[in-house]
């Protein structure tokens, strides 16, 4: 990818974060996509998490709209029309400053909460 001209070689990770309770049952899968810029330090480049707040919006409009590697772009600033988006480089993208973690919220986007819950 290039962002203001300049070449930024990186690599993509996506997985899921189990979360227990107090007890050690697994609660929740919570969903993350991670870039990080190759060759970088990683004990001493900054890491940013994103994400949006749920319930009902993941981080995908943060990720695929605002601060990813890659932007989709629409015709209209206005409203936005359903898919198929074209792709483009993100001139915007914090990877070269930063490598990216974006999370989704329990309750949106791939993450979800397991096992029976109250209320």
């Amino acid at each position: 990818m290039t962002i203001n001209g300049k070449h930024i070689d990186y690599t993509a990770d996506t997985g899921t974060v189990i979360l227990h309770d107090k007890q050690g049952k697994p609660t929740g899968e919570m969903f993350y996509v991670a870039y990080f810029k190759r060759g970088a330090d990683a004990a001493r480049r900054p890491i940013s998490f994103l994400y949006n707040g749920g319930p009902g919006s993941s981080s995908v409009w943060l990720h695929m709209g605002a601060f990813g590697p890659v932007r989709v772009v629409t015709d209209s600033h206005i409203h936005t029309p359903p898919a198929p988006y074209r792709l483009v480089n993100n001139d915007y993208s914090l990877l070269n400053a930063s490598d990216l973690v974006f999370v989704d919220a329990m309750g949106t986007g791939f993450s979800r909460i397991l096992g029976k819950q109250e209320g």
